[in-house]
């Protein structure tokens, strides 16, 4: 048995932003990057990708579901994805929600809680802002959230990200803070997909039972629990594209 994941970050209409350029960020904190491309998605695809979904009779996983499947070996339904949305940027509220709540299908929002604004902005499609607060719990009845760090979602020139360096009882802190505010505390996803086996150490030591990469593939009883694949989909997917990424899973 076993079950893929589907990543997303951004959403726009086609013709709204320029798919060539990178998308500078807005957050709360102190922060200043950029966001490429490839971590965007069409709205209209994200609806053809998700009525496919709907229509082959997929269930989207939640983390419980998850946590049942490798802690007491419950079996999953079959035809399972679990669908995670990187930083709560607020094209997640206006578009993919919408869509996800039509279809009942369920979520996963991987939270930087220092991004987060404490009053809601308008939405500007020439760049990437988080959301607020109330605009991501206006989205709890169908997605629920998980770590993110609270501060240490930064890139550093060298490669490295800022939860590599800082120090454990920093790192601790930090993720004690995010995980004061979601649902799951112990459900973790790597800033930008950086980590090594120092890392997973540490978020052991630090009560983190599940971390997700960016590594692309399938999961299965097997599979490291802090190493969970995910399945990127990138900006332009076509249908044949996201069939090839969901059915692979199956076969497994």
């Amino acid at each position: 048995m076993s079950f893929n994941v589907l990543m997303y970050h951004e959403f726009r209409e086609r013709g709204t932003f320029d798919s060539t350029k990178p998308s500078t960020i807005s957050v709360e904190q102190n922060y200043q990057d950029a966001l490429p491309p490839v971590l965007f998605s069409y709205v209209e695809d994200f609806k053809e990708q998700m009525n496919y979904l709907k229509s082959e009779g997929y269930h989207t996983l939640t983390l419980q579901e998850i946590k049942n499947f490798y802690e007491n070996e419950t079996k999953l339904p079959e035809k399972s994805v679990l669908i995670t949305i990187d930083d709560a940027f607020q094209s997640v509220h206006k578009y993919a929600y919408p869509v996800l709540k039509s279809l009942q299908f369920h979520a996963v929002s991987f939270v930087v809680l220092g991004w987060l604004s404490q009053e809601m902005k308008k939405f500007d499609p020439t760049i990437s802002m988080v959301m607020s607060k109330k605009e991501l719990e206006e989205m709890k009845d169908v997605v629920e959230l998980a770590n993110h760090t609270t501060n240490l979602h930064i890139r550093h020139s060298n490669g490295t990200a800022a939860m590599q360096i800082i120090s454990f009882e920093g790192l601790k802190k930090d993720l004690t803070a995010c995980g004061e505010y979601v649902d799951f505390p112990d459900v973790f996803a790597y800033p930008f997909g950086i980590y090594d086996s120092k890392d997973i150490e540490r978020l052991i030591k630090a009560d983190v039972k599940y971390a997700f990469s960016t590594t692309p593939g399938t999961n299965t009883i097997e599979t490291p629990l802090l190493e969970l694949r995910r399945d990127m989909v990138t900006l332009g997917c076509t249908i044949e594209e996201f069939k090839a990424i969901v059915e692979r899973g199956e076969k497994k």
